[in-house]
C-alpha cells in the first residue's frame, strides 16, 4: 500500500503572542456516511482500517486554483487492519 506524506504546516505564531506552536500534520480527510457503510459504526476512534474502494471518476480540475479529480463510491470492502 502506497503511504501518503503528510503536509506540515510550518510553526504559526498564536493568538499575535511570540509563542510558537508545533507544526501540524495535515493528512487528506475521507468522510464516509453511515447510511452507506454501516460497518464503520462499530470501529473505534485512533485505530486504523483498510478500505478498498471500487469508484467511477466524475470530475477533473485542473488549474491554477485547484488541482482534484471527483468520484463516486460504487462499491468496497473493508477490514481491520493487522
Amino acid at each position: 500500500m502506497k503511504k501518503i506524506e503528510p503536509k506540515v504546516d510550518e510553526m504559526m505564531e498564536c493568538c499575535g503572542s511570540s509563542k510558537k506552536s508545533e507544526p501540524k500534520k495535515t493528512y487528506p480527510r475521507l468522510r464516509l456516511e453511515h447510511q452507506f457503510f454501516p460497518d464503520v459504526k462499530k470501529w473505534e476512534v485512533g485505530k486504523e482500517y483498510n478500505i478498498t474502494l471500487q469508484v467511477k471518476m466524475t470530475g477533473l480540475s485542473i488549474s491554477k486554483f485547484q488541482n482534484d479529480s471527483e468520484f463516486d463510491i460504487i462499491g468496497f470492502e473493508t477490514s481491520n487492519k493487522k
